[in-house]
């Protein structure tokens, strides 16, 4: 019998694609108002498709590298779980608070799954039908949003939206831009962006895909989003110019000063230090303030400080909901740092981010080689920057890419540009140029220890 390999099958293709489209389409705010996260459930058959594969092809290969990235994923949620179940034992949290907590960061082990799943039957290809399939979902709900306003009206409404760099007046004043603000997308389409543009050598159509990208990124405008993807595309031409140990040097240093950017950021923000900066600059904060300046009556930045356990912020802001103490009409903190530090304490709070930014790091250097550790570092500079006022680290979507898109750069076949001319003695200056920097690459390239099967 005739194998089936799933990178070339127009059945595990589509079905794959409808997964992620029927999954994304949850995202859509009637449908996600009335199911939740529900509809993520569809995205599963991508981890079904996989295991089908598996047994009926008994094909392993590829089993092994795609399980390491598994391990080194996984590793941090469960760091996560574990230092949470220690902090809630000392803090002598209810049975029930507990479950809700590990049930919140478990579906992130399965996120992983489904990854590893795409990446297995793929490979560099998971990027590019993942982005169909929420991109997909994406032009729907924009062509649903329109329909209440006409294709002019919307039109209108998206280049005022633009103009103004998504001002609030505009945002609560179209029924079309709040339609499609889908957050999670949009700060994906991001991410798709910086792959398409940097990482994809071997894709025909990368750069339509980036087009496609940053159009829908624009459509959904978030504000901080759009300094987090200028930031994120200097890192990656800058890090992409450098040799081989200028890579290696600049990753770790860069990961260990956002190590300690985070510490000085929390610090901040519990002097009141932070919101007073976009208060004098008129950068607005939509009572993320108020937020701030309530949590920060409990918790300390103190290496005493020993945290109240995840979940711990969405629980509180719940339950001041329709009291005299509730300062905003919302339950999440906007602001992924502060959180994670006021749930996992001073040193749990330096485990994870120190196993989140170093070690992965150090992990995609030493197994993937520098290239694709500056594919994963310039995402997750794009990331970082969500992360200071906004929700974004747990997002499902934002979850998967940021773990996918690095996998698929590790199989991605790399293309350099043929030079004109072989003899160094005909060569241009830009030529010999582009000769000597690939010859030095290749004499200070440290071999990966992973191969791509």
């Amino acid at each position: 019998m005739r194998e089936v390999y799933t990178k070339n099958s127009k059945v595990y293709i589509g079905l794959y694609i409808f997964f992620i489209f029927g999954a994304a389409m949850g995202d859509y705010k009637v449908l996600n108002t009335a199911l939740g996260a529900l509809p993520k459930v569809i995205s599963v058959g991508a981890l079904g498709l996989a295991v089908l594969y598996i047994f009926v092809s008994g094909n392993f290969s590829r089993l092994k590298e795609i399980s390491r990235f598994g391990l080194m994923y996984s590793s941090i949620i469960i760091g996560i779980i574990l230092c949470s179940i220690f902090i809630w034992i000392l803090e002598f949290q209810t049975l029930s608070f507990i479950m809700k907590g590990v049930s919140k960061i478990s579906y992130q082990l399965l996120n992983i799954l489904i990854v590893l799943a795409a990446v297995y039957m793929f490979q560099e290809d998971a990027a590019k039908y993942t982005f169909f399939g929420i991109a997909g979902a994406n032009f729907v709900i924009i062509l649903i949003g329109a329909a209440t306003t006409g294709i002019g009206g919307a039109i209108k409404d998206m280049f005022a939206n633009i103009v103004s760099f998504g001002a609030s007046d505009v945002i609560y004043g179209s029924t079309f831009i709040r339609a499609i603000e889908i957050h999670d997308i949009t700060f994906v389409m991001g991410v798709f962006f910086l792959y398409f543009l940097f990482f994809s050598p071997g894709e025909r159509f990368r750069y339509l895909y980036a087009a496609i990208a940053l159009f829908l990124f624009f459509a959904g405008l978030k504000r901080i989003a759009f300094l987090s993807l200028l930031l994120a595309s200097v890192f990656a031409i800058f890090c992409l110019w450098l040799g081989p140990r200028a890579k290696r040097r600049t990753l770790i240093i860069t990961a260990v000063v956002i190590v300690i950017f985070c510490y000085i950021y929390i610090i901040l923000i519990q002097k009141g230090l932070f919101t007073q900066f976009c208060i004098e600059h008129d950068i607005e904060l939509n009572g993320r303030e108020r937020i701030y300046d309530y949590i920060s009556q409990f918790y300390e930045v103190s290496p005493s400080y020993r945290g109240k356990g995840y979940e711990f912020c969405v629980q509180l802001l719940k339950s001041m909901r329709g009291t005299k103490d509730q300062v905003v009409a919302i339950n999440a903190v906007h602001n992924d740092i502060l959180k994670m530090y006021v749930e996992m304490g001073f040193w749990g709070f330096a485990a994870w981010i120190l196993g989140y930014y170093v070690y992965q790091t150090h992990w995609f250097i030493t197994r993937c080689g520098e290239k694709v550790a500056v594919c994963f570092m310039a995402i997750n500079v794009y990331m970082l920057i969500t992360y200071m006022t906004d929700n974004t680290m747990f997002y499902y979507w934002s979850s998967m890419v940021i773990r996918m898109l690095p996998m698929c750069f590790f199989y991605a076949p790399i293309k350099e540009r043929a030079l004109r001319h072989t003899n160094v003695l005909q060569m241009s200056k830009h030529e010999k140029r582009i000769y000597k920097k690939r010859q030095r690459d290749l004499k200070y390239e440290k071999p990966p220890r992973m191969k791509a099967i």
